[in-house]
Formats: structure tokens, sequence, C-alpha cells
């Protein structure tokens, strides 16, 4: 007998979140898509029937799978590779179409959002009248190849140092995971969002489901936005939390800067920082001045090797180590108390961002999946924007450092695929107003293509903030149930900042 193990939302949980995404990141809608032979449909799921113990409560069945793709479907003679899927059967007989999650990073697992309580909250609810779909998308978690390749062991100790080394990691690693993958026999190419995204309609017709509803997280919004593309008649209705455009996988620096802006000025407003801070901004501008003439030596403990390691860091690396937390309002409300420190000479609150980070860099594995980030690319205009605003933004472009800059070869998906379509499909937005990854305004953006949208934004929540909120979750449930009044704004309470003392 199989058991999935579950446990409470966590730090842990939220870490190895990051870690894809910090893979992704230091490893280094849309065009038409690329289906299956003429005559070939998707096979079926055999799914097993296993036991589940939630958080709270009785162990309770549900059913585990694999689906087999085609790993290329724009090559002739492709092999097939297997999609993990996790399948909870609605509690009363239902006409409603299934509910489909598509997680983050790319690179997340979607199967292991189930070991959060708050998930379980979620999808338990809706489960009364939907089947729930998670999906493993291709290249990750339980899905078959996975990814991951080994990485010789190298002094990485200089990586917070400037971003020309960052650049150089992350080709490196790439040219090793090539390597590796010729070994195995993957075809790094095939992944991508067009694939991932055929997949999700493959899913259907396994599923015999004439239609699905899609609630998506982060870059989970960008692979729907390709799904509904192709094939918006598989679809019923879409959420998206943190959403991702067609052209939107690479940041706008300046979008970063105005996330500083919002945290100075909520700083400047607590009691209890404003004393020692009063202005973030000034002091971290002051900061990073001071690092960019002399970069200061961290002592960290490195995991891998248990040992202790010295770690220079200077204006680049507390600018890469500030971008990879500021939209998290788990982590951004340090950043007070961790400047203040700095100027002080006491980096006490910078060791332990910089030992995560280092570990995080220094695993001894890279990811392909990495590849399918810098396939979706950005149009020539918003490349433009990226250097120009990178030249003054207070993060410089750390934030798209390194992953534009090659590594992985002739993967492009091209301008077709960056480019919006006219969706009439029912479309609910959840946006976070402390969320500077995928922020309000690629929203904005999307809304004038989008006929039938419903706009909800979460004053105060970050990136990683929406999905767990119990507001958020009614508005879910409500909208899949189609049941009014569906709200326009959600406000969390203001952040409270953590004293250096």
């Amino acid at each position: 007998m199989y058991v999935l193990c579950v446990s409470k939302r966590s730090k842990l949980m939220k870490a190895k979140c990051r870690i894809y995404v910090l893979i992704i990141t230091l490893i280094g809608c849309f065009g038409l898509a690329h289906s299956q032979p003429a005559g070939k449909i998707a096979k079926a799921i055999a799914f097993r029937t296993l036991k589940f113990k939630p958080s709270v409560g009785d162990s309770i069945d549900y059913e585990y799978g694999f689906l087999k793709v085609p790993e290329n479907r724009k090559v002739t003679g492709t092999h097939e590779i297997e999609l993990a899927v996790l399948r909870l059967k609605a509690k009363k007989p239902t006409t409603r179409s299934p509910i489909l999650f598509l997680s983050g990073g790319p690179g997340q697992s979607g199967i292991s959002y189930i070991q959060e309580e708050y998930f379980q909250t979620l999808i338990f609810n809706l489960q009364e009248d939907h089947d729930i779909i998670l999906l493993d998308q291709r290249g990750s978690g339980r899905s078959k190849p996975g990814l991951e390749f080994p990485l010789p062991d190298a002094d990485n100790r200089n990586i917070f140092l400037d971003e020309k080394r960052a650049i150089k990691l992350h080709n490196e690693a790439a040219a090793v995971g090539l390597t590796d993958f010729k070994k195995r026999g993957i075809d790094i190419t095939g992944y991508n969002t067009i694939q991932n995204a055929e997949d999700l309609n493959d899913l259907r017709i396994a599923l015999k489901a004439e239609k699905l509803n899609l609630l998506a997280y982060s870059y989970g919004t960008h692979l729907a936005l390709a799904l509904a593309r192709e094939h918006a008649s598989s679809i019923d209705q879409m959420i998206f939390i943190g959403t991702s455009g067609p052209n939107d996988i690479h940041h706008l620096p300046f979008n970063y800067d105005k996330q500083l802006i919002r945290i100075s000025a909520l700083a400047a407003q607590d009691s209890v920082i404003n004393r020692q801070v009063p202005d973030m901004l000034a002091l971290l501008k002051s900061q990073l001045k001071k690092l960019a003439a002399k970069p200061v030596v961290i002592a960290v403990k490195d995991q891998r090797f248990k040992k202790v390691v010295q770690v220079p860091i200077s204006k680049f690396g507390l600018q890469l180590i500030l971008r990879l937390d500021v939209g998290d309002s788990n982590d951004f409300i340090y950043f007070p108390a961790m400047l203040y420190g700095m100027q002080q000479g006491d980096y006490r609150i910078l060791q332990r961002y910089v030992e995560r980070r280092y570990n995080q860099f220094n695993g001894g594995y890279g990811s392909g999946i990495s590849a399918m980030r810098q396939a979706s690319g950005a149009t020539p205009e918003r490349y433009a924007q990226i250097r120009s605003q990178g030249k003054t933004a207070i993060l410089g472009n750390s934030m798209n450092t390194p992953d534009i800059y090659g590594g992985w070869q002739n993967i492009d998906l091209g301008e077709t695929f960056r480019s919006n379509f006219k969706c009439d499909l029912p479309t609910l937005f959840v946006s976070g107003t402390l969320d500077s990854n995928t922020p309000v305004s690629n929203v904005e953006a999307l809304l004038p293509w989008f006929s039938q949208a419903r706009q909800l934004n979460v004053e105060n929540a970050g990136h990683e903030d929406m999905l767990p909120n119990a507001e958020v979750q009614k508005e879910i449930i409500r909208f899949f149930r189609k049941t009014e009044p569906i709200r326009t704004s959600i406000s969390l309470p203001r952040p409270r900042f953590v004293s250096f003392f």
C-alpha cells in the first residue's frame, strides 16, 4: 500500500517551491501548437486506488497513475514520456467539469501541493461536486523522465560577486545538462509550454472529460493561456492566481523598483521599524553603493560538504538576494532589519539569506526545466525594455540574470507564441498588490483581450499569500460553482515587519 505523507504548511514546503524557481533562475497567448498526428488519441490512465491521510480527519481514497504522451510532437518517431496524475473523485454524482490544478515554477510538483493543509481545505471543498486533478507537468516531480542532472564539483563561492559569473555558471551547467540528456536519450527541445499545453489536452481525453476547469498558479497561468489559445473548446472556466501572460516570463526591472517603493512606504508606517529605518529605500541604496566599493565576506555552512566557506557579497549579490524574496511577504518583512544591521556592521540577518541561497545554488544538481522559461522568451520590444530599465533599476537586471542570456540553444517558441489573443472563456484573475513576480499590471494588459474576465485584487498580498487565504478560497469556490456575487477586492492586514532588536 502506497500512502502519501502530509504535513502542515511550513517554511520547508515554501523553501522546496523556491528551490525549483531558484534552480530555474540560476541554472539557467501563443504560437501554433504541435498536435499529435491525426487519428492518434491519448491512452487511458491505469489508475490505482490508494490511501491518503489528510491533516485533519480519517484516511481517504485517491487515484494515482501515469499518462503516456509524446516527448516531442514535432519529431517523427519521438518516444513517450510519463506524466504522474492524481485524481480525487467528486464526493457526489456530478456533471460539472473536473478541476485541474496547474502549479508554478515551471518545475513545481502539482501533486505535492496536496501535502499542504491550506490546499486540502480548498480542494476538499471543491471535491463536493468536482473531480480534482493534480498533475506533475512534464519533467517535474514524479513524472518521468526527471530533468535533474549532476554537476561536477566546482568552487562557486563567488556566485554573488558579479553578473558575468552567474551567467557563466548558467551556461556551463546547461552544457553539462545537454551531455547528460544525450546519454539518457532526452530531447530537451520537447520541454516547453506548447508541448506542456498539448499534454493537458491529452489528459482531458484520457479522463474522458468534455471540458476541464483550470485552477492555475504563477507559471501555471502561462501554461493555461497556451491551452486556451489552441483548445478553448476544451475549457469550461479558468482561475488565474498570479498571472504570467504570453510575454511576461522575463520580468521588467522597474516593477521591482515599484515593489521596493511600496515596501519602504509600508515600513515607514510601522511604528516599531521606522525609528531605526525611516527610509528603507535610501538605506538600501547606501548599502548597495557601499558593496559596490567593497564587497563583504560572509561565513556560511556548505550543507553539501559539511564545512564553513567564506562567500563574498557584492552589490550584485545583494541585488540578487533581495530580488528572490522581494515578492514574498514572508521574507521581505526582514528587509529593513537586515539593512539596518548591515549599516551597523552586523550581518547576521544577511548571513541567513546568503546561506540559504548559497546552498540552493550549490546542491550539486542542475535542471533542464529552466529550458522551458528560456523557450517562452520575450519579444524584441520587451528585451529592449529589460536592457534599458536594468541600467538604472535599483536591483539592476538581477531578476532576469542569467536565464535570458543563453545556455539552452535553438529552443525559442517564436513571436506568435508571445502574442495576445481574443478569449471568451469565463476567467477570474486574482492578483496581489505586493506581488512583484506577477504584478497586477500583467492582468491589466490582458483584460482587453478577455470578454468574460473578472478581476480580484488582494491588497497587501505577496506572490505566495493568495492561494492559502480563506477569503480568496471562498471566491474560488463561488466562481467554479457559478455562484454570485463575486468580490472585486480583498484586504489583508498590512505586513508586520520584524525589528532588528
